[in-house]
């Protein structure tokens, strides 16, 4: 009886670290990475707001992860929740920061990618980068040459991670944004691995400056952010990003 026992303590044990070890690897967890267009504000929620309610209504476990949870969102440090659920605020968005300030700093002894992925490890990537840099008169090639810097830092810490880039929003017609997107596109494709995927997601076509954005005609408003969400959802929900989680 007592070894009947002891086995039965064995095998509750056993199972209850397996039932943890399969609700911890449910949840997926993904990187909002990008400047002042992935933050949220006093007067805007972001992208991922929308986008998070959208995979819990597709049955998604998911987790937001970054080194910015109630800093970085300008000032916004709640969302009501949805479904009894808490929306995860954290994220790795970093205002007014071009490409190759995430990449290396804002000076030498600054914070930097590399710095602030060694303290959490991505499984998807959803990185909407550049328009600072084009607005400060970065070249196309320049940007798209950093953010393949950017995505081969972030397989140091996770090879298998699977990267949804962007071709970002327009910005005040910027005919520089067409030029990058095409560039962005096209390292979408060299840098695609079977086990490390990078999924172009077009955030350029349809988008209105107009009717999108806000008066500044460079970070979107309520009905672009919802439409930036809806683009990041679809992409997501392929089959080689969560289409088979």
């Amino acid at each position: 009886m007592k070894l009947l026992a002891n086995l039965s303590l064995i095998l509750f044990f056993y199972f209850s670290l397996a039932a943890c070890a399969v609700a911890q690897k449910s949840t997926v967890k993904i990187l909002p990475l990008g400047d002042s267009i992935t933050c949220a504000s006093k007067y805007k929620l972001s992208y991922r707001y929308p986008l998070w309610k959208k995979l819990v209504d597709a049955g998604k476990q998911i987790k937001f992860i970054g080194s910015h949870a109630a800093k970085g969102d300008y000032g916004r440090t709640q969302w009501d929740t949805y479904k009894n659920l808490s929306f995860p605020p954290s994220h790795e968005c970093h205002p007014g920061w071009r490409t190759d300030q995430i990449l290396n700093g804002l000076n030498k002894d600054g914070s930097r990618l590399s710095q602030w992925i060694a303290g959490y490890q991505a499984d998807i990537a959803l990185i909407h980068l550049g328009t600072n840099d084009i607005y400060q008169s970065q070249t196309a090639e320049s940007t798209r040459d950093e953010i393949e810097q950017v995505i081969l830092t972030l397989r140091t810490k996770n090879p298998y991670i699977k990267i949804l880039l962007a071709r970002i929003i327009p910005m005040q017609m910027n005919p520089n944004i067409p030029r990058l997107n095409q560039l962005l596109l096209k390292l979408s494709k060299k840098l695609n691995k079977p086990d490390s995927p990078v999924i172009s997601v077009d955030m350029y076509s349809g988008f209105s400056v107009n009717t999108d954005m806000q008066k500044d005609k460079i970070h979107p408003n309520a009905k672009g952010e919802e439409k930036m969400a809806q683009r990041w959802f679809t992409a997501l929900m392929g089959k080689r990003i969560m289409g088979q989680n």
